[in-house]
């Protein structure tokens, strides 16, 4: 088991959309919730997750499976994300 700090921001493709709300809210729910999630600020870009794996390689597939799901969603809703993951176990690992 693991925690680790996420960014994530989401912003509109272009000025003439609008959806980073629905987005954030649809990513939140379905992408981020299954891990724990919570959020230090309500208003805010972080996120700390709880990810269970069993290896280094299950745990990168995680991450990466985390970050292109949130990028998929984003993108049904004509947004897109700018994100960073960081290990909270002390060993400066970040994806």
């Amino acid at each position: 088991m693991l925690k680790v700090a996420l960014y994530l921001r989401v912003e509109n493709n272009n000025k003439f959309v609008r959806g980073k709300t629905r987005a954030r809210r649809a990513i939140e729910d379905f992408v981020l919730r299954p891990y724990a999630m919570e959020k230090p600020d309500k208003n805010g870009w972080d996120y700390l997750l709880t990810l269970l794996y069993q290896s280094q390689d299950d745990l990168d597939n995680t991450i990466y499976e985390i970050l292109q799901e949130a990028q998929s969603t984003a993108d049904s809703y004509n947004c897109f994300i700018e994100s960073d993951v960081r290990a909270l176990d002390g060993s400066e690992r970040s994806w």
